[in-house]
């Protein structure tokens, strides 16, 4: 996952490389190394904050699952007046387990 700065850098980098090598010999590699090295440490840090961002959303997802769950539990436990406390307690954290999963659909 890139943000717009980067895809518009990569998009700088590539025309570079690519105004490069038609400059040069066709059987040498003319492009610049820091062009190379720019491009991998621009996409060496979207792919580190893609997968810090992908292990935040399964933990998300694994802490509402965990809590849907529980309130599942504690539903099947209720009863009299409680039992609608529990309902919407369930309710909601279905809501927010569904949330998550959206979330994390992304990294998939």
């Amino acid at each position: 996952m890139t943000t717009t700065g980067e895809k518009i850098r990569i998009g700088w980098l590539v025309a570079k490389a690519f105004k490069q090598s038609l400059a040069g010999d066709r059987d040498v590699d003319t492009i610049d190394d820091r062009v190379n090295a720019d491009m991998d440490r621009v996409t060496g840090r979207a792919k580190q904050r893609r997968e810090r961002n992908a292990r935040a959303a399964f933990r998300q997802l694994e802490a509402a699952e965990d809590e849907l769950a529980d309130a599942e539990a504690a539903l099947r436990a209720a009863r009299g007046p409680g039992k609608a406390a529990a309902r919407r307690a369930r309710n909601n954290a279905k809501q927010r387990r569904n949330r998550a999963e959206v979330a994390a659909r992304k990294y998939r």
